[in-house]
């Protein structure tokens, strides 16, 4: 594609959007990457904040009516209908930025790998935390294991729900089909199965009652011996922490703090806590909105066969599989101010 600026059509005009890519688009803009050229959403009203962010771009209520070819296409629209908006974006001849998680299922996922592989299209998926310093510098202590080898982790993510959504789509299991573990756990999830790979055995319970969950726990075991906790909420304040335990030391990593660790050694009484710094630059590593800002540039350059994406679809689905797991084998989590007739009436519900 050479140095042209490569055009964006930004597909869901909700939270995410006006949130997230808004801001991140406009700073590419501005720095000539990309150009938003249409914003695609069936609501009017949803289009107009970011309208007046782009207003260059065209709008339009259905996908169809978009020029696609040789387009970006990003897709933050509800899960429902990422595969349908990725697949018909592919078969137009676009690169696509899905935003997590990728689909709705994982046949969904799949039938969006399988386009993309026939298309000779991009398909990446918006798992944005591999980009944090954080997370890129935590996988490498993983693997050279400068504090040993790790014994186990503990992570707890999530509090009271307050995303400023334009729609209830994330309640509704004909919208969006999971609760909390389809929604933050796919972050979680990715960033272990990047880490960590595979676990060996995974035990999986939740409150969904036939309904969303709003908390679950997941065990999660290795065959080299680790073992980990997760724990993720909708409606309680957690730690908002990821510990890991090494035989040398600890490390504590904290949601969302994109370019900082604290690091314990066996044997120093004090903390090592800062921020991640270029060791080239001495300059502060990426913050949470300049990681977001890179995946899009890391697709940018992919369009443009200048690197690798790296977050493609044969990454985005492994999280989608293991939640898949987790929901085909869950189990009801103990609830103890529930009474014995509920307890039982919840257990006979799919």
């Amino acid at each position: 594609m050479g140095n042209d600026i490569i055009s964006a059509v930004l597909v869901g005009c909700g939270a995410v959007s006006r949130f997230f890519y808004g801001p991140a688009l406009l700073d590419l803009q501005s720095r000539g990457i990309l150009t938003v050229e249409a914003l695609v959403d069936p609501s009017a009203p949803n289009r107009q904040p970011l309208a007046e962010l782009f207003p260059q771009a065209r709008q339009y209520s259905r996908l169809e009516e978009a020029e696609l070819r040789s387009r970006l296409v990003i897709i933050a629209t509800p899960p429902k209908f990422h595969a349908q908006a990725a697949i018909h974006a592919m078969q137009s001849g676009a690169a696509v930025l899905c935003e997590k998680p990728m689909a709705s299922s994982i046949d969904e996922a799949q039938a969006m790998i399988d386009t993309a592989r026939a298309t000779q299209s991009l398909l990446a998926v918006g798992l944005y935390k591999r980009f944090f310093p954080a997370c890129e510098n935590l996988k490498g202590i993983l693997e050279r294991q400068p504090l040993g080898r790790l014994k186990k982790f503990t992570i707890e993510e999530g509090g009271k729900f307050g995303w400023q959504a334009a729609s209830d789509s994330f309640f509704r299991k004909s919208e969006t089909p999971g609760g909390v573990l389809l929604d933050i756990g796919v972050h979680v999830l990715d960033l272990l199965l990047w880490w960590l790979g595979e676990p060996g055995t995974v035990d999986y319970e939740d409150d969904a009652l036939g309904g969303q969950e709003a908390n679950c726990r997941i065990g999660l075991t290795y065959r080299d011996g680790v073992h980990g906790e997760v724990r993720l909420s909708r409606d309680w304040s957690t730690r908002y922490e990821y510990r890991f335990e090494f035989e040398r030391g600890q490390i504590r990593y904290h949601v969302n703090e994109a370019n900082r660790l604290e690091i314990i050694v066996d044997g120093m009484p004090s903390l090592l806590d800062g921020s991640l710094r270029d060791p080239g630059s001495h300059r502060i590593e990426r913050t949470n909105p300049q990681s977001f800002i890179q995946q899009i540039v890391n697709v940018t350059a992919a369009m443009r066969g200048r690197e690798p994406l790296k977050v493609p679809g044969e990454e985005g689905i492994r999280s989608l599989r293991l939640i898949g797991h987790c929901y085909a084998h869950r189990r009801l989590m103990e609830m103890p101010w529930l009474t014995a007739t509920e307890i039982a009436a919840a257990q006979c519900r799919p």
